[in-house]
């Protein structure tokens, strides 16, 4: 990511909450979480950083085969923390590794949401926005339209991330417009 298309990045996001687009983005994703969890998020991330979130993200829309095995560690982990004998944990890990998960819509869009709250964090939060890790990975990954096409879904419904950013989680090779 070059330092120009950085500079472009923070002028667009300083434009967007000034504007009003924060409340915006907040509410939009109090549409899929709880107010206290938003609240927890933007509180304990504020001059951290997004690098978490960016790192799920980015896991989730690489569609990773490790996603599976991530799923059935933290499966594994938490019948560990309940007590449950290592039988049902190496069960329960092994299953949730096999079966299928729901790749689509849904995924393409906890994906969307965990950048665009990410991005939102750090720029509240006070950070230098060439270290918010949501925005470096778009821009990295997807360019500056998409890093544009996020933020302005984030503004929108979004349900329709995944179709704005032409996530190929959709259906690969399908885009929406």
């Amino acid at each position: 990511m070059s330092r120009a298309e950085t500079d472009y990045a923070a002028r667009v996001c300083a434009e967007l909450v000034t504007a009003g687009g924060g409340d915006t983005i907040a509410a939009q994703a109090l549409r899929h979480v709880s107010e206290t969890t938003w609240n927890a998020l933007v509180e304990r991330h504020r001059g951290r950083g997004c690098e978490a979130l960016a790192n799920l993200a980015r896991a989730l829309l690489d569609g990773k085969k490790s996603l599976h095995g991530m799923f059935g560690s933290v499966v594994g982990r938490l019948l560990a923390a309940l007590g449950r004998p290592r039988i049902e944990q190496a069960f329960a890990r092994e299953l949730v590794t096999r079966v299928p998960l729901p790749f689509g819509q849904e995924v393409a869009l906890a994906a969307r949401g965990l950048q665009a709250a990410g991005i939102f964090v750090c720029f509240t939060g006070g950070a230098v926005m060439g270290d918010c890790a949501c925005l470096q990975d778009l821009l990295a990954h997807e360019g500056r339209a998409q890093f544009e096409n996020l933020l302005k879904g984030a503004l929108h419904d979004w349900a329709e991330l995944p179709a704005r950013m032409y996530d190929d989680a959709i259906a690969p090779g399908f885009h929406q417009l």
